[in-house]
């Protein structure tokens, strides 16, 4: 299962072509676009919604959801960053396949992190391979699959992006719990119950 979503929440599928789609409305009302970066992390934009749409609302990296972040908590990254010297401007750095949906943390932790060319494939979130990398363990931490752990990359993007943090395994505990108050919405004890523990776990989550 990956690692980035609960039970409760969609399968993250056709994201590469979802975000052909949003390029597609870009082009419309710009059509000399080259910089897709430029127009998609605009918050006064529409193009931005429609790219967390693409994403099911949830962190690329980590799995954050809309229901933990507001829109403008989100940020679009470059995955292989806009300063890499394989780009002679940042906009080169701009175009769709290279955007990634992340929240303001994962953002952040990641920076310059360069991806090795064997590994660019493995990491990248919109493919498959990169639900096998990392896992959730027993107690809802992402962890690295034993089949990855001495990939010196793979461990550097873990620990750079702080993948195992207190923080994101908070955030999985919400998530899970939000989709289990919402599919018990009948049930109105059971209802207001579940809304104490997120208050209380989204507390401990506000202070860290």
């Amino acid at each position: 299962m990956d690692y980035r979503r609960t039970k409760y929440c969609p399968e993250l599928i056709d994201v590469s072509q979802k975000k052909k789609e949003v390029e597609k409305l870009v082009e419309i009302e710009h059509p000399n676009a080259k910089d897709m970066h430029r127009y998609i992390s605009d918050n006064s934009q529409k193009f931005k919604l429609e790219f967390i749409k693409a994403y099911n609302g949830k962190c690329a990296y980590c799995g954050a959801s809309i229901d933990l972040i507001k829109k403008t908590e989100f940020e679009i990254d470059h995955f292989l960053y806009e300063k890499a010297p394989i780009f002679a401007t940042k906009k080169d750095a701009g175009y769709m396949e290279n955007l990634i949906l992340s929240c303001h943390d994962c953002n952040h932790n990641k920076n310059s992190f360069w991806i090795e060319k064997e590994e660019m494939d493995t990491l990248n979130p919109d493919g498959e391979k990169i639900k096998n990398v990392f896992i959730r363990d027993d107690k809802y931490y992402i962890r690295i699959n034993d089949e990855f752990k001495e990939n010196t990359t793979i461990e550097g993007f873990y620990n750079k992006l702080c993948l195992g943090s207190e923080l994101h395994r908070l955030d999985y505990l919400i998530m899970n719990i939000i989709g289990l108050q919402r599919s018990c919405e009948d049930n109105s004890d059971l209802y207001v119950g579940l809304g104490k523990i997120l208050d209380t776990i989204r507390e401990k989550r506000n202070i860290m």
